[in-house]
C-alpha cells in the first residue's frame, strides 16, 4: 500500500513537471540570458518602450549612476544660460561633504579653481564625487538645494521609486532608485547634445589649475573604451555611453546607450557581480543588447503618402470627401515578427466635416499606428489633403404624396380637356359632312 502511494505521488509530480516545463522553456527561449543582475532592462529611447526587464521597479542603491541626474541638471542649467561652461568655479570648504576614504575622486582640493566644463568631465569620466558637490553649489547655491532639484526633476520625469540625498551616490539608506527610473533619467539626458557628449567621451584632459597640472581623465565604461581598467573584452560596437557605478552595497552597475540603424537603445543593470577579471554589469548589458538586435530591427511602419483616411465634405449642399495621406513616414524599432499590415490605425480629424474643399497639403488631422495585441504605439504622423475632392452623385428626388396627387389631378384635367376637344372636332366634322 505504501509503495502504491509513493508511485502515485511520483506519477503526479511527473505530470505536474510535464505541464510546467513547456511554459518555462518557452519563456527562457525568448529571453536574454543574464548572469547576476538583480535588476535589468532594455528600452527604446525614441518611444520609451521597455523591450525586456527583470525586477525593474524594485528600489536599489544606484552608486555613481546618481551622477546621471547630476549631469542632466548641470547641462540643463548651461542650456538655460544660468551657468556657462566657461565659468571658473572655486571649490568651497563643503566640496568633500559626505565623502569617505573610498570615494571616487579627481583629487580636487578646497580652494582649487576649475572651469565648469572641466568639472563636468571630472564627474562624467573620473566619477569624481567632489566635482559633483562643486557643480551642485555653483548651479543651485548649495548642495542641499541642488539635491532638492534632483528629486523634483526625477518626479517630473515620472520616477516613482527614486529619492536622492546626495549628488554622487555614496551609500545611504534613503538614497535609492529603480532600473526603470534610471532609464527615464538617462533617456532624458541623451536628448541633450552636451550630456551625450559628456557620457560618450573616452578620454579628456583638463586645463591646469591654481593647484594642479592638467588631469588626464579616462572613461571606465568598457563598452565605449577598450582601454577601460575593467577589460578590453566588453567593447561594444555602437556604444555611445553612459555611466558605470559601484559600491559594496550597490554592486556593479551600468547604464549604457547603443546606436544602431538609426535606433538608440538604453540598458540598465543594477546589483551585478564583479571581480577577478569578470564584471557582470558589462556582460549582462551585452546579453541584453545582443538579444535586442537579434529580435528587433529598425523598420518602416508606414511610408510617406500612404492613404490612411478621408475627410468628409459638405459643399453647397453636395456631400463628398478628400483623401488624407501621411505627411511623413514612420520608422521605429520593432520586433522582427511584427506584421506591419495588421497594425491598428487611430485617426483624429481636426473637424468632423468641412464646408470648403481644402488645398492640397493642408494638415487636417493625425493618425497613430499601434499593435492591438499589446497597445504599443509605433508612431503618430500628420494627415494632409491629397488630390481633388470626390463628390457623391445627386440622388433622384422622390415626389411627395401631395405633389403626386396634384400631378395626377392635372393629368386628369388635361386628358379630359383633350377628349372634349377631340369630341367637338368630331361632331363638327360630322355636321359638316351631313350638310354636304
Amino acid at each position: 500500500m505504501k509503495k502504491l502511494r509513493i508511485t502515485a505521488l511520483a506519477l503526479c509530480l511527473s505530470i505536474a513537471l510535464c505541464a510546467v516545463s513547456p511554459c518555462a522553456l518557452a519563456e527562457d527561449e525568448g529571453s536574454p540570458k543574464l548572469s547576476s543582475a538583480q535588476s535589468a532592462l532594455i528600452g527604446d529611447m525614441a518611444s520609451g518602450r521597455i523591450l525586456y526587464n527583470v525586477d525593474a521597479y524594485s528600489r536599489r542603491s544606484p552608486a555613481s549612476l546618481t551622477k546621471i541626474m547630476t549631469l542632466l541638471l548641470a547641462v540643463e542649467a548651461v542650456e538655460a544660460g544660468t551657468v556657462s561652461l566657461d565659468d571658473m568655479v572655486t571649490a568651497s570648504s563643503e566640496c568633500k561633504t559626505g565623502l569617505g576614504n573610498d570615494s571616487s575622486t579627481a583629487y580636487i582640493d578646497r580652494g582649487e579653481t576649475m572651469s565648469m566644463k572641466d568639472l563636468l568631465y571630472c564627474a562624467a569620466l573620473a566619477s569624481a564625487n567632489e566635482a559633483c558637490n562643486i557643480i551642485a553649489e555653483h548651479v543651485a547655491g548649495s548642495i542641499s538645494a541642488f539635491v532638492e532639484r534632483m528629486n523634483a526633476r526625477a518626479a517630473g520625469l515620472g520616477c516613482s521609486g527614486t529619492h536622492f540625498v546626495n549628488t554622487h551616490g555614496m551609500t545611504d539608506s534613503e538614497h535609492y532608485t529603480t532600473a526603470h527610473d534610471l532609464f527615464l533619467i538617462a533617456r532624458e539626458g541623451m536628448r541633450h547634445a552636451l550630456f551625450a557628449q559628456l557620457v560618450g567621451t573616452r578620454e579628456y584632459k583638463t586645463s591646469a589649475t591654481n593647484d594642479s597640472e592638467p588631469r588626464s581623465l579616462e572613461s571606465s565604461n568598457a563598452l565605449i573604451n577598450s582601454d577601460s581598467p575593467y577589460s578590453d573584452k566588453y567593447f561594444y560596437t555602437g556604444a555611445v555611453g553612459i555611466k558605470t557605478g559601484y559600491t559594496e552595497t550597490a554592486g556593479y552597475c551600468l547604464v549604457s546607450a547603443v546606436q544602431r540603424e538609426n535606433a538608440t537603445v538604453i540598458t540598465v543593470v543594477l546589483g551585478a557581480d564583479g571581480g577577478s577579471g569578470s564584471y557582470d554589469n558589462f556582460a549582462d548589458s551585452i546579453a541584453l543588447l545582443d538579444w535586442c538586435f537579434e529580435n528587433y530591427s529598425y523598420r518602416s511602419i508606414v511610408e510617406k503618402g500612404f492613404a490612411a483616411a478621408s475627410q468628409p465634405l459638405s459643399v453647397d449642399g453636395k456631400s463628398g470627401r478628400v483623401t488624407l495621406v501621411c505627411a511623413q513616414g514612420i520608422n521605429a524599432l520593432a520586433a522582427n515578427t511584427l506584421d506591419v499590415s495588421a497594425l491598428e490605425k487611430t485617426v483624429t480629424l481636426n473637424a468632423e466635416t468641412l464646408d470648403a474643399v481644402p488645398a492640397e497639403g493642408t494638415e487636417l488631422g493625425t493618425v497613430s499606428f499601434s499593435d492591438p495585441a499589446d497597445d504599443t504605439i509605433y508612431g503618430t504622423v500628420a494627415l494632409v489633403a491629397a488630390g481633388d475632392a470626390q463628390f457623391d452623385e445627386p440622388e433622384p428626388q422622390q415626389t411627395s404624396p401631395q405633389e403626386l396627387r396634384q400631378e395626377q389631378k392635372l393629368a386628369t384635367v388635361i386628358v379630359c380637356a383633350l377628349t372634349v376637344f377631340l369630341l367637338l372636332v368630331f361632331i363638327l366634322l360630322l355636321v359638316r359632312r351631313n350638310r354636304r
